[in-house]
């Protein structure tokens, strides 16, 4: 049946009455069949003009039938494979596609407390030349994770993915779903134009309105497609040096946010910057925090040091981790970005680069440990994740 946009997803079943000791900040459930999975929580109208055909099951054949994708990329390819060899379901689907394994061998395994996803699939959906037809896929999606999902296990929790192209339908969506259980922040893909921009604020507003985080995370067609964000110097060659270089578009943003004074005009706003390292925060900060300093003039807006604003308004997920061969150097680093307020436990589950939450944990410094597995996460989302 389709999905009505004023219908109330069903309540979830009450969270277990235990303290909440670790949070995985960045999971990935998988969409068997990608969009035509979603045709059920399409309207008619859209499952015809995607599918060529109204049905809530589009047909399998035919030019259109079950065969229209998301951009995805295609060129870089991991030689090793994208996922945990062990993650995938015995019916043969991907890793992330079956919530009952992901529950085994996440919080039965791993003893985490709460999953927040991210939908690995579809950020490509900034991609779309028609910024209707990805603000309907979006909403789809953000069914599809409500109901496969949050209604599975109430330890799940979800950041709701918008369609950035058209901020004011990203911003209604916001809205629509803002409030339902489960849902714990916005995932907002990354263009490539720099989340600075007024372009975005539309959306900041309604986040900051129903006191959502943003997320951004790979959106896995950096450099690969129109419209995505697009990496300094050209196009890398190989997996490994793309894999390698997404950081570059992180520290883009946050510098961007920071520069157009976003954090001045939305105070409430938060950011979870989740996959895309945090080593590089202590260049940034620094250069941000000395040119500042020269040209403040040029941004009257951003009235305190630029790192000040990083620190009190942006969140990083812990993988992929940095691992020194000297001890010392990791626990510098953790001090000089603040790491007992800015960093948060993810897991990245299912893909090939998972960090296992007790080994990670370990490597922390004592009074570290309990900061990165769930204070700074509860401190982040709140009451969304009891």
């Amino acid at each position: 049946m389709t999905v009505d946009s004023s219908t109330e997803a069903r309540p979830a079943s009450p969270a277990p009455a235990t303290k909440i000791q670790l949070v995985d900040c960045d999971v990935h459930p998988f969409i068997p069949q990608g969009v035509r999975t979603l045709a059920p929580y399409l309207s008619r109208s859209w499952r015809k003009r995607i599918f060529g055909h109204p049905g809530e099951l589009p047909p399998q054949g035919g030019l259109l039938g079950g065969q229209l994708t998301v951009p995805s990329n295609q060129i870089y390819v991991n030689p090793a494979g994208l996922m945990r060899r062990d993650a995938y379901p015995e019916d043969g689907g991907m890793p992330g596609s079956d919530p009952d394994l992901v529950v085994e061998q996440l919080f039965e395994a791993c003893d985490v407390d709460r999953a927040v996803m991210f939908l690995p699939q579809f950020p490509g959906i900034l991609s779309l030349p028609d910024p209707d037809m990805a603000a309907a896929i979006a909403s789809a999606c953000n069914e599809w994770l409500l109901e496969q999902w949050l209604q599975h296990d109430s330890r799940f929790r979800a950041m709701m993915i918008v369609a950035p192209q058209d901020p004011d339908a990203a911003a209604a969506e916001i809205d629509r779903i803002g409030d339902r259980p489960g849902i714990v922040g916005v995932h907002v893909p990354m263009l490539n134009i720099l989340m600075g921009e007024r372009h975005f604020y539309p959306i900041y507003e309604a986040a900051q309105r129903h006191e959502l985080p943003i997320g951004i995370h790979p959106n896995g067609v950096d450099g690969v497609h129109q419209r995505a964000a697009a990496f300094a110097g050209g196009n890398p060659t190989y997996y490994v040096e793309w894999h390698t270089s997404i950081s570059q578009i992180f520290q883009g943003n946050v510098t961007s946010l920071v520069a157009h004074g976003v954090f001045e005009r939305f105070p409430r706003l938060k950011l979870l910057a989740a996959e895309g390292g945090f080593a590089w925060l202590a260049d940034v900060m620094w250069r941000f925090d000395k040119n500042w300093a020269g040209l403040r003039d040029e941004v009257p807006w951003v009235k305190r040091p630029p790192s000040e604003y990083i620190l009190d308004h942006v969140r990083f997920t812990t993988q992929p981790f940095i691992e020194p061969s000297r001890r010392e150097h990791l626990e510098v680093m953790l001090d000089i970005v603040g790491a007992e307020r800015t960093l948060l436990f993810s897991s990245d589950y299912p893909h090939w680069d998972f960090d296992d939450p007790g080994r990670l944990l370990r490597s922390l410094p004592t009074g570290l440990r309990a900061r990165v597995a769930a204070e700074s996460a509860l401190e982040l989302f709140g009451d969304r994740l009891l």
